[in-house]
């Protein structure tokens, strides 16, 4: 469409007359397009108001997450960066020197190991609550430690909770659910009607009218984000309350946990020596080398094995895992990421895939970089909608008088169906549409 009629288009609808309602950005009123084409972008517009206040807020929030361990070192430079001053001490005396500056009766939930000369190691504690204790490799000297009230446990808690419990989990569901329908009607809209466009379509106008650039700003920069905000908002279904329940009962009835939930036992006798941790250490790496990153799960109950998980950093969270006897030393078992159940393979590329970590820093900058779009699309989005409303009025679409294609309708009734949040709130907005329209008839009459 050219700029001219997009103009005469904002004027008549600035103007009031018309329909009364708001139209989709980019058609003429003579011309409004295929009546699909109003239905889905009547849904592109109502989701958008469904989501914008929550989803800048969640949006925010995962960018900050996405470097969170970049971050947390700026943070807290005094526990988690150390100097490189000579050799190592053993991770056994590092071990006993947390032990003696945490509680007595807390528990060692895990050690990382890593290949960073420049980071502290790092002990997971839980007595009253969790924290990750720090030691100087160095000189095995304890740094402190950093608790669930740490900067990005608000910030987690605020991204899958907005500090408001289970209301808030069933608030981000809702806002994920319809940020997918957000990405998916946007696409639509946006797909070029004509082979040969460019502007508009794939570089934004910025020399045209204001609402023009506006426009394309909104449409142009969303489509470049969209396949990795897809992403982002796909895998964080995860992490809700409804979505994610289901996801973790259906792991727990096939037993996708069970190295979890069922602890290898060593073979040794009960009354033998344990082992130094660094002897653990170093029958893991013997048995998964190359791996930047390791994660040793102390023994939970007594008699288990230690379970370690090797990772690179990038790809998946888990690549390989051994479990080891750490009294004899004995390997009682060796599984690849590929070796595991199909759910819990997928558990570990998730969360790379949710943080933008499956490349290391080039995917972390294009997830955040989609972050920031999510944050301002809604803005744009709502900004063109007020600029185009008709005076004195809201301008709110109305509903097309169109019978939805059967494919369209079995579409909408299998998201509903996958994703039941959204499911609830198409209920809730069909029942308001019709005591809205009841309302109406009855004032006609």
């Amino acid at each position: 469409m050219s700029t001219t009629s997009l103009e005469r288009t904002d004027i008549v609808s600035r103007s009031g007359n018309g329909s009364g309602g708001a139209r989709p950005p980019g058609t003429e009123q003579s011309n409004a397009g295929s009546r699909l084409y109003r239905v889905v972008w009547r849904w592109h517009f109502y989701a958008g108001m469904i989501v914008a206040p929550v989803l800048i807020v969640v949006a925010a929030t995962g960018a900050l997450y996405i470097f969170k361990d970049e971050l947390e070192r700026l943070i807290y430079p005094q526990i988690m960066v150390v100097e490189p001053t000579g050799p190592r001490v053993s991770y056994q005396e590092q071990l006993e020197a947390v032990r003696a500056a945490v509680s007595p009766n807390s528990r060692f939930a895990q050690l990382l190991v890593h290949d960073d000369p420049t980071r502290a190691t790092s002990f997971a504690v839980f007595s009253t609550k969790f924290e990750n204790a720090y030691v100087d490799p160095y000189s095995g000297k304890y740094l402190g430690s950093v608790d669930q009230k740490g900067f990005f446990d608000v910030v987690l808690t605020i991204h899958r909770q907005l500090f408001i419990g289970t209301t808030g989990r069933i608030f981000v569901e809702l806002v994920t659910c319809w940020t997918i329908v957000l990405l998916v009607t946007g696409t639509y809209l946006w797909w070029p009607r004509k082979g040969n466009q460019v502007w508009g379509v794939w570089l934004p106008r910025l020399r045209k009218h204001p609402y023009v650039i506006l426009r394309d700003l909104h449409s142009v920069g969303g489509i470049y984000v969209a396949l990795i905000a897809l992403v982002i908002a796909l895998t964080g279904m995860m992490y809700t309350y409804a979505w994610g329940g289901a996801f973790n009962y259906v792991a727990q009835k096939t037993d996708t946990y069970e190295l979890f939930t069922k602890p290898t036992l060593c073979t040794s006798p009960p009354e033998a020596k344990d082992l130094p941790l660094d002897r653990i250490v170093d029958v893991a790496r013997e048995q998964m080398p190359g791996y930047s990153n390791m994660t040793v799960w102390f023994p939970r109950v007594p008699n288990a094995a230690y379970m370690i998980f090797a990772s690179s950093g990038r790809g998946p969270s888990v690549h390989e895992l051994v479990f080891i006897d750490g009294r004899s030393g004995e390997v009682l078992g060796h599984r690849t990421n590929s070796q595991t159940k199909p759910l819990y393979w997928f558990g570990t590329w998730n969360y790379p895939l949710h943080v933008g970590s499956i490349l290391g820093m080039p995917t972390k900058i294009l997830w955040f970089v989609a972050c920031l779009a999510l944050m301002a699309l809604p803005v744009t989005g709502i900004w063109m909608w007020w600029q185009r409303r008709p005076r004195g009025r809201l301008g709110l679409p109305r509903r097309p008088v169109f019978r939805l294609p059967r494919w369209l309708a079995a579409t909408i009734t299998v998201l509903c169906v996958v994703l039941p949040m959204m499911g609830i709130s198409v209920i809730v907005l069909l029942v308001g549409e019709l005591v809205v329209w009841r309302i109406r008839r009855i004032g006609a009459a």
